[in-house]
């Protein structure tokens, strides 16, 4: 069974994620699906009535 993150814990899960994709620890073959979910994942943020007026800043 598949557990998945909840709350916070989707920022961590994220932050990994991508340090695995900067050291070229996934496979190419699975980057065209990868880009589809994040960029679903980055629409459902935009749609989020708090979110959309704010900025993020680093």
């Amino acid at each position: 069974m598949e557990v998945l993150p909840k709350g916070a814990s989707w920022a961590k899960a994220l932050t990994q994620l991508a340090d695995q994709l900067d050291r070229g620890l996934v496979y190419d073959r699975d980057l065209a699906d990868l880009a589809q979910a994040i960029d679903a994942a980055t629409a459902a943020l935009a749609r989020r009535p708090g979110w959309r007026n704010r900025r993020v800043t680093r």
